[in-house]
């Protein structure tokens, strides 16, 4: 028959047979004997249950065996005082036996950490002194002969319950140390109640014996019986308890209320015992004094208690004060830093030091939120690290404790990178927040000094932390994200209408891009009215008829301030290519090393080049020397091949275009002086055509005043002015060596300056002054603005929206500029009445 059958039959059979030998030697039937032997036979019956029910569980087998030992222990107490050999051999055997049981167990159940495995040799030590106090003991009780005639006191028999009492506090001892060794939270939750029937049997042991030894109670009194049998129940239900299988969250919670509170009643008992008899039996006095006593116990009770959770609670219980403060202070905070400065620093004072920094995450929008020295909160974008990301998707509502998985790392690489990420946060563990089973965020506790094990009762804090912060998490997160997708709205609203305005923009330029390749088309409409009542310009109107239909490249040379680029239009207009377009190229206006793109243009730029734009009709190269002596070269062979290579070499293409070009000074000079292309210079000069200055055709002047003060009051919104005779004769005698856009500058000052009707001599500025080309930063800064927006007015032909691109600058604000000027009503299509001259 097997040990496991066996053990339940022969425990119950040992402790029956101790139980007659305890009745049979009374003569008078003691019915606290009866009580105190029947809890015997049902402690050496716990064995069976246990067996039965758990027999897998380590320990299991122990405590079956260590109820024996306390039931054969149990029957000498029922009546201590009975003369019997087998009784006494029977409770010296047995008090050493239940000693070593017990630090058997303390050491490997409910498991065994290698730190405390490492000293299993410890067991033999505990073990052979119980032996030796066991056979010590049995000397003293065994007959006289037995020993040879050796006198032994008879005191030694208390060796061993001392050895008991002994073994029981390096029991109580070992399961102290291991919330230090590494045991799990599990094993500590359920060694809490071995800990606690520890504690318990070692107080009532304690209490018992002390009250024996000095006579207090007799060992027959029932106070001495009930202390031990209250130590046997607790020993063996602590320890049949640690064998179950639920999570015993609150067993060192509940170790911890037991032990304040015995320490309270053996020390009020204590206190009690010695001021006894000094008690005065009158009511009053009486019960004053138990008042008192009741009073002081609750004070000392509380101190108690306070002094136990600092020892024997987890980390000093800073961990679970933590998570209560947090959940105390976290109600009410609506933003994410309260929420933050409301659970932060208390973690950080769990930790134990202020180098801690726990830490707030939130999965949607990714936010982290710390605290500084202050306990003030830093909210900051920062994505919880994915590893720990995943894990806590994959264990849903389950901590994550960092010590397990470093232990594991070495047998599990696929573990490294969380193990990583745990350690780049020094986390003790981190906590889901979760709302509906969705991840919300998580809570970085810091490891600081701490070096144990997380308990159960930690850890079921956390987790009433973790659910409740999760619900505002939850919360906070969606008003976040109904923030940012408002922000978002207002940023991409504010995008489109810039966009759009943008869009409108690219419409007005290229509206006025069309109008420019279509001019030929509506070349006759454009040009202004010929002034030529001077033999000089007549002279250029006709040779500007005769070249017209001559599709060979036309030079047309000028002074400064000549109206050049109206004669090139004139010959456009005039000419064969009408139809097509007019499209007029500011060589100054391009770098040196970009005239050969701008000329040509390139296979990957958006820009087709002014040959290929000009397709068709006429390209007006002004200020032709400007361009860069390259790109002069290669106009001159695409002028004579009718080809054109791109900038960057990558094709050619036909040249459709009839090239007209302008300059200030004769080409001769500049290739003299190694300026300007002798080949294009030679394909140019053929057909030249000369503009004579102002000074040379003082018969158009009058025309061309009157034209020039109708082109400025529609720019400016004015009603067209007249101009007095004496004027128009102080202009007529100047000799105009800026020419047309000297003419300009002081018609548009003298406008500036007029009256309602006519502009007087008193009007016109000194000419003088404006035989040179006007400074253009004369004035106040107002001034020089409103003649930049009347310039690109000017230019534009009274398009704002043209005049506005030019000046690089948004429609609306050009409107609002032209406003404040007082140049709103501006427009090129205001009727106006034609200028007079007042004789």
């Amino acid at each position: 028959m097997s040990q496991a059958r066996i053990l339940p039959l022969v425990g119950p059979l040992l402790v029956l047979y101790l139980t007659l030998e305890v009745l049979g030697s009374s003569e008078v039937l003691d019915p606290v004997a009866v009580v105190v032997c029947a809890f015997a036979v049902g402690f050496a019956v716990l064995p069976w249950w246990v067996l039965r029910a758990r027999r897998e569980l380590t320990g299991a087998r122990r405590v079956a065996m260590l109820g024996i030992g306390c039931g054969v222990a149990l029957v000498r107490v029922a009546d201590p005082v009975a003369p019997s050999l087998t009784l006494d051999l029977a409770a010296v055997l047995a008090f050493p036996f239940v000693g070593a049981l017990t630090v058997h167990l303390a050491f490997d159940a409910p498991d065994s950490p290698p730190a405390i495995a490492r000293r299993r040799r410890w067991i033999l030590g505990i073990v052979g002194l119980g032996v030796l106090s066991a056979l010590s003991a049995g000397v003293a009780v065994v007959p006289l002969e037995w020993t040879g005639g050796v006198i032994v006191p008879a005191r030694w028999i208390l060796i061993a319950p001392a050895y008991l009492v002994f073994a029981w506090g390096v029991a109580l001892i070992l399961r102290l140390s291991r919330r230090r060794v590494g045991s799990t939270p599990e094993a500590l939750a359920a060694g809490g109640s071995a800990h606690l029937a520890t504690w318990t049997a070692l107080a009532a042991a304690v209490t018992a014996l002390s009250l024996a030894w000095t006579g207090t109670l007799p060992s027959t009194s029932i106070g001495v019986r009930g202390l031990a049998v209250a130590a046997g129940a607790a020993l063996l239900a602590g320890h049949v308890v640690m064998l179950g299988v639920r999570r015993q969250v609150h067993a060192g919670r509940n170790t911890r209320v037991v032990i304040a509170a015995t320490l309270t009643l053996v020390l009020v008992g204590v206190g009690a015992g010695f001021v006894v008899d000094e008690l005065a039996l009158e009511p009053i006095p009486f019960g004053v004094t138990v008042a008192f006593v009741l009073l002081l116990g609750a004070f000392l009770h509380r101190a108690l208690e306070g002094a136990v959770n600092r020892l024997l609670a987890p980390y000093g219980g800073r961990l679970v004060a933590g998570c209560e403060e947090a959940l105390a202070k976290a109600v009410g905070a609506t933003t994410l830093a309260a929420l933050g400065e409301a659970v932060l620093p208390a973690l950080r004072r769990a930790a134990d030091t202020t180098d801690a920094e726990p830490l707030l995450f939130t999965i949607d929008p990714p936010r982290s939120v710390r605290v500084d020295a202050a306990a003030a909160a830093h909210v900051d974008e920062r994505e919880l690290p994915s590893a720990l990301h995943d894990v806590l998707e994959a264990r849903t509502g389950e901590i994550v404790v960092a010590a397990p998985l470093a232990e594991q790392v070495v047998r599990r690489a696929d573990l490294r990178p969380l193990v990583s990420a745990l350690e780049s946060v020094d986390a003790l563990c981190v906590v889901p927040l979760s709302m509906d089973f969705e991840l919300e965020g998580a809570l970085v506790v810091p490891r600081g000094r701490r070096r144990g094990a997380l308990t159960l009762e930690e850890i079921d804090a956390l987790e009433r932390l973790g659910r409740h912060i999760g619900g505002q998490v939850a919360m906070l997160g969606q008003q976040e994200r109904a923030r940012l997708r408002t922000r978002d709205a207002v940023v991409e609203r504010e995008q489109l209408s810039e966009e759009l305005e943008a869009a409108n923009e690219e419409l007005s330029r290229l509206r006025a891009d069309s109008r420019t390749l279509k001019a030929g088309g509506i070349a006759e409409r454009n040009v202004e009215p010929a002034i030529a009542y001077s033999a000089a310009m007549r002279a250029v109107m006709r040779k500007v008829d005769a070249l017209a239909p001559v599709e060979a490249p036309v030079l047309v040379v000028g002074e400064e301030g000549s109206a050049l680029d109206r004669v090139a239009r004139r010959i456009h207009a005039a000419s064969g290519r009408r139809h097509g377009a007019f499209v007029v190229a500011e060589c100054p206006s391009v770098r040196p090393e970009r005239s050969d793109a701008a000329l040509f243009g390139e296979a990957d730029e958006e820009h087709p080049g002014w040959l290929r734009l000009a397709e068709g009709g006429t390209l007006l190269l002004a200020d032709i020397p400007a361009l860069s002596l390259s790109a002069q070269a290669s106009l001159a062979e695409s002028l004579a091949t009718r080809r054109a290579v791109l900038a960057d070499g990558t094709g050619s293409y036909a040249v459709d275009a009839r090239v007209i070009a302008t300059s200030r000074v004769p080409l001769g000079s500049l290739v003299a002086a190694g300026a300007f292309d002798p080949e294009l210079a030679r394909r140019l000069e053929p057909l030249l055509l000369e503009v004579p200055p102002l000074r040379e055709r003082r018969e158009d002047l009058p025309s061309l005043v009157l034209l020039a003060l109708d082109r400025v009051c529609r720019v400016t919104g004015r009603p067209v002015l007249g101009i007095d005779r004496e004027a128009l004769d102080v202009l007529e005698a100047h000799d105009w060596p800026g020419n047309l856009r000297e003419l300009s500058s002081v018609i548009e000052r003298a406008v500036a300056s007029a009256g309602d009707k006519n502009i007087a001599i008193g009007d016109l500025p000194p000419l003088a002054a404006a035989v040179a080309p006007p400074d253009p930063w004369t004035g106040t800064y107002a001034e020089i603005e409103a003649r930049v927006l009347v310039r690109a007015l000017e230019r534009a032909e009274g398009n704002k929206s043209e005049a506005a691109r030019s000046l690089g600058l948004k429609r609306t604000t050009f409107l609002d500029k032209l406003k404040r000027h007082g140049l709103h009503g501006a427009s090129t299509d205001d009727e106006a009445e034609p200028p007079t001259v007042v004789a």
